[in-house]
């Protein structure tokens, strides 16, 4: 397949974003949630690692790569107040345009009780969040791009919302040592419907741009993300919070610190490899540790840990990540190879 065939596919896709129109109250926000166990593992946000992987693509479309195809993945999370979490992923190469890859997530709410406004019961309804994407990317010398395409939906009793919205992506990976960047612009898009017409929704659009990095000599891989990078600050200060007040009897409200807005932008994740097929995954997210935050009480939140089994034809992955004091999330993901499988089928019946 020619290069210059595979930049018209690649502008076609483009061709979403550049007609996006968002505007209004986000809407869609579990695109935000980690969709696999490796990325939750590191941190939760992760633009420029897992070139062997097939889940990857889902934060950024230029990390599809060649050694993920034919491979497909299964997520599962029990995201809060028993919320579940499903992410189904395949890579399936094409001779004339190469790899695409294909993902689908949901969140299931269960079922939930329909009340009047004074709380009297009357039945109960269902709820639903998904999304499925499309993704293609081409190579240039050192350099990836990929666009996804995705459908987004959600389903609340009988009131419903849809739309369509664009992923962006580019990385670097050095030819000779273990480092990669990328860039990902996320969830460029517009809505098709919305739960009220008369209200104006937008996307959760988001930049990011991260390092991936091992020294040579070194079992570890580092990390460095940055998110929400169109806005400097993204500080929230509830003042519900604010309870200390001055000599006149007024409220103390906290001022923002150059710091805080600076690191909340920040997510640190990392890899200790202990052999070839084993690894333990750490993260670190300020944002959700800031956001988190409960007056009086220490915690863990935002740290993430995990880690990731490959054995012949499988990978296993696992990850727990801290939201807030006293609980944390599972998340779990199995990755199968069927190029290996299929090629001790031809072996076997041979």
């Amino acid at each position: 397949m020619t290069v210059k065939y595979r930049i018209l596919i690649f502008l076609i896709f483009c061709q979403f974003a550049l007609q996006a129109q968002v505007g209004g109250r986000q809407t869609f926000e579990f695109l935000r949630i980690p969709s696999h166990a490796h990325l939750a593992g590191v941190g939760g946000v992760n633009v420029s690692l897992g070139k062997e992987g097939v889940n990857m693509f889902l934060q950024n479309p230029a990390m599809l790569y060649e050694e993920a195809a034919k491979k497909g993945s299964f997520s599962f999370t029990n995201w809060q107040a028993n919320i579940n979490q499903f992410t189904v992923t395949y890579v399936q190469p094409f001779k004339k345009i190469g790899n695409l890859a294909f993902g689908v997530q949901a969140l299931n709410y269960g079922t939930l009780e329909r009340t009047t406004a004074s709380g009297t019961p009357q039945g109960t309804f269902n709820a639903s969040d998904y999304a499925v994407q499309a993704t293609y990317a081409l190579a240039q010398d050192n350099f990836h791009f990929g666009a996804s395409l995705k459908v987004l939906g959600s389903q609340i009793e009988a009131y419903s919302a849809a739309a369509l919205a664009v992923d962006l992506g580019a990385s670097f990976q050095h030819p000779v040592q273990d480092f990669t960047l990328g860039l990902a612009i996320k969830n460029l898009g517009f809505p098709i419907s919305r739960f009220n017409p008369d209200t104006r929704t937008n996307l959760p659009f988001d930049v990011q741009l991260g390092t991936s990095f091992k020294p040579k000599y070194m079992p570890f891989r580092f990390s460095v993300t940055l998110h929400h990078l169109y806005q400097f600050d993204i500080v929230y200060l509830d003042p519900a919070l604010n309870t200390q007040l001055d000599i006149n009897g007024d409220p103390i409200v906290e001022e923002k610190k150059f710091f805080d807005k600076l690191a909340r932008h920040v997510v640190l994740g990392g890899e200790l490899i202990l052999a070839k097929g084993f690894q333990i995954n750490l993260g670190y997210n300020h944002l959700i540790n800031r956001e988190m935050k409960t007056n009086g009480l220490g915690g863990l939140r935002g740290v993430s840990f995990g880690f990731l089994l490959k054995v012949k034809a499988f990978e296993f992955s696992y990850a727990r990540g801290t939201y807030y004091i006293g609980a944390g999330r599972n998340f779990l993901t199995l990755t199968a190879d069927f190029n290996k499988i299929l090629k001790k089928k031809k072996k076997s019946t041979s």
